[in-house]
């Protein structure tokens, strides 16, 4: 009788749990530690708390295709992309708004076979450069100087730089960099640039949906954005568990990395998300100064032709 009775209290219980509402998410780019605050926030039921049912995907690593896609074709809810690529995709129409600015500082980076003293010494090189975009910083950074560069594209490694098929390689701090040095046994400071150095310190990563589906899952959205920072800031207190949990991930996908690797990485994007003005990671939004004169340089450049509203954009 105390069996049933304890069942039936179970049954009951279980059948008074509030459903939880599924939601779709899908990084930019390959499973690595770039996107830890998520692995964590899922891992230790931060989403869960939250009473979200989050479903993580990510594309495969020969995919030319991309996240911004997507969710263009409501494919996925939520999705991780560049305050940069995501101006020039509202501008053909996407309506993506951000919810969660992660990036703070820039870190696109340029390493080269040669010195690089200003410049001018990339003109009519040959530069390696991610065929699914993210690039677009350099873009600004050739209009600015005047430059003409031969981009040659590929979708990842730095195989291009290694071989010598290139003369230099757009690359990030957090990851091509990174492979670069470990591969090389070093790129010497003089042979690189990081953008932000030369007045283009955009940040970089965010969280965005569209409107149509902030407008119709506010509430989820405004719990995905609070369990994804309880997850970035358990990360950063807990460097070691968060890389544990991302390696699992990466495991899952086939991915072919390292832990030593992964570790860099995940370091560097922590920095990365320090906020410059405050000294903290606040995970402040994308300020109104910096966002239209982002939009202005674009606009000079010809990458946009129209002035984007911020109060449309950024949440």
């Amino acid at each position: 009788m105390r069996r049933l009775l304890l069942a039936a209290l179970l049954l009951l219980t279980a059948v008074a749990l509030p459903a939880q509402e599924v939601i779709t998410f899908m990084p930019q780019w390959l499973p690595q530690t770039q996107f830890a605050g998520y692995y964590v926030a899922l891992e230790k039921g931060f989403y869960a708390e939250e009473g979200l049912d989050v479903i993580v995907d990510h594309f495969g690593g020969s995919s030319t295709g991309t996240a911004l896609e997507k969710i263009e074709h409501n494919k996925v809810d939520i999705i991780t992309s560049q305050l940069v690529s995501v101006m020039i995709e509202r501008e053909r129409g996407k309506r993506l708004i951000n919810v969660l600015q992660t990036s703070q500082v820039n870190g696109l980076m340029c390493a080269a076979h040669f010195p690089i003293d200003s410049p001018a010494a990339l003109n009519d090189t040959k530069i390696g450069r991610w065929k699914v975009g993210f690039g677009d910083v350099c873009d600004l950074f050739c209009f600015k100087n005047g430059l003409h560069v031969n981009w040659i594209p590929y979708i990842q490694g730095i195989n291009l730089y290694v071989s010598g098929a290139v003369d230099a390689l757009l690359c990030y701090s957090y990851s091509e960099f990174i492979q670069l040095e470990l591969a090389t046994g070093g790129i010497p400071e003089s042979h690189r640039i990081r953008f932000s150095d030369y007045g283009l310190n955009y940040p970089e990563d965010g969280l965005y949906v569209t409107e149509q589906y902030y407008k119709k899952h506010k509430d989820a959205v405004d719990k995905f954005v609070r369990a994804s920072r309880r997850g970035w800031e358990y990360a950063r207190t807990h460097r070691e568990e968060a890389l544990d949990i991302s390696m699992k991930v990466i495991a899952e996908f086939n991915v072919a990395t390292n832990r030593t690797f992964q570790r860099l990485m995940l370091d560097e994007i922590l920095q990365l998300q320090v906020n410059p003005v405050t000294g903290k990671a606040d995970y402040a939004p994308v300020r109104h100064e910096v966002f239209e004169e982002l939009n202005r340089s674009l606009c000079e450049a010809g990458i946009l032709h129209s002035t984007l509203k911020y109060e449309e954009m950024i949440r």
